[in-house]
């Protein structure tokens, strides 16, 4: 329906034509003098904003003339063909197959996006239609309908649809891609085949990840839970959740295996590892260094621990300690293993980062901030520790038996075993 404003001479007329969302003046033939503040009290009345290029546009390519008694536009608004589109913020042509895994490469080329990230939307392409963007009041032009209901169902596992911003929004954190459906997805959870991943890989993903198959001579970087189904051999692994493997870690040096959950694994042998909760190991903890915040649990019958340093931040309970003819095993129960090991790690890379401190700048500054952080961390520890009830004792449980040298520090006690003896229970003492 039209509106029509009249001044007060009655010889100015502002119709707003609904229909095609202009403004027309009529400027009427008689004796009365024609005001411009008129003109302006008429259209600020009226509530019109923008649209007056246009109408000054359209006047020019009709070459129409201001005449008496004859309307002429004075705000117009274009309104082009609406088409409203999906628009996807990631590529819909890279889709993994979750079930059965999916290639290292395709790993390379996905980009994950963290929860609360818009990963599609409904968009119109206002600009890019040449119409108006906004109507000649000022107000952004409806954008067109969607089919709500249409859109709830393309939102599929870990997405929800924003009505009111017509975007698909990720729920979780990882791999946006389109199933087998057509909805749109995010992959929390990443299945790789070993077979598929070469030697001297680098693997950062912020996910879970299960792996099938052992690994040898890869990087892995997790931010969530890692699992591996077979071997881990000359490894560098990191996992701010639990590292679960099947078979072995072996011969892992360098940053070797840190883990900032639980780790479960079949045996250790030849390797680094720092373990800021529980270790459990069913077979054997062959010349190592281990630093374990928790309790280390070996299996009741079958587990061993033979030669390296073995250092817990809780209770240590296994089957044997050592192998006939061996090297000398060390255990020590100790206040906070896992974090002095890790500031020890961190201070010698940040050492051999400043050797060039201009191009190592951004590594140089992360690393003080993470050296900071487990400083802090490590002062916690030692205030629980001091803090715990006297009824908290720490203990080193041998259920079999030694067969080679070993050393046992519990705290301030150190109690040193040199021929085959049966199992023991060692209490901490006052």
């Amino acid at each position: 329906m039209n509106r029509t404003f009249t001044n007060k001479a009655g010889n100015l007329i502002l119709e707003l034509r609904q229909d095609t969302m202009s403004a027309w003046l009529t400027i009427k033939n008689s004796s009365k003098l024609t005001d411009e503040m008129d003109i302006l009290n008429l259209i600020e009345e009226a509530g019109i904003k923008t649209g007056f290029d246009e109408a000054l546009r359209y006047i020019r390519e009709n070459s129409l003339e201001k005449e008496f008694d004859v309307p002429f536009p004075i705000a117009i608004c274009n309104i082009a063909e609406s088409e409203t589109t999906l628009r996807y913020y990631f590529n819909p042509d890279l889709n993994p197959e979750i079930s059965s895994g999916f290639n290292y490469t395709d790993l390379e080329r996905l980009r994950y996006v963290q929860a609360g990230d818009v990963v599609a939307d409904y968009s119109n392409n206002l600009f890019e239609q040449g119409g108006s963007i906004y109507d000649i009041f000022g107000e952004l032009i409806n954008p067109g309908s969607i089919d709500e209901e249409q859109a709830n169902a393309l939102a599929g596992t870990n997405v929800r649809f924003d009505v009111s911003n017509r975007e698909f929004v990720a729920t979780k954190t990882g791999y946006p891609f389109i199933d087998e459906l057509g909805r749109i997805c995010i992959m929390d959870n990443l299945l790789l085949n070993s077979e598929d991943i070469p030697g001297n890989a680098v693997i950062q993903t912020p996910l879970n990840v299960s792996i099938q198959g052992g690994l040898a001579c890869v990087s892995i970087s997790c931010g969530g839970n890692l699992e591996v189904r077979g071997d881990i051999h000359n490894s560098e692994i990191l996992t701010e959740g639990d590292l679960e493997v099947d078979g072995a870690i072996v011969a892992c040096h360098g940053n070797g295996i840190i883990v900032h959950g639980n780790l479960g694994c079949s045996s250790i042998r030849d390797s680094i590892v720092l373990c800021k909760q529980n270790l459990r190991f069913r077979g054997v903890v062959d010349n190592c260094n281990i630093a374990c915040e928790g309790d280390i649990l070996g299996d009741h019958d079958a587990s061993c621990i033979s030669g390296g340093l073995t250092q817990a931040g809780g209770s240590v309970t296994i089957s044997e300690i050592g192998v006939e003819g061996g090297d000398k095993t060390e255990i020590e129960i100790a206040i906070s293993p896992y974090y002095r090991a890790l500031l020890m790690k961190m201070t010698r890379d940040l050492i051999r980062q400043k050797e060039d401190t201009e191009a190592n700048a951004e590594v140089i500054n992360d690393l003080q901030t993470k050296i900071k952080r487990s400083e802090q961390e490590l002062d916690e520890q030692l205030n629980c520790f001091l803090k715990r009830l006297a009824s908290d004792k720490k203990s080193v449980i041998v259920h079999s038996g030694f067969k080679a040298p070993a050393t046992i520090r519990i705290l301030k006690h150190t109690y040193e075993f040199k021929a085959m003896q049966p199992g023991l229970e060692i209490l901490e003492k006052e």
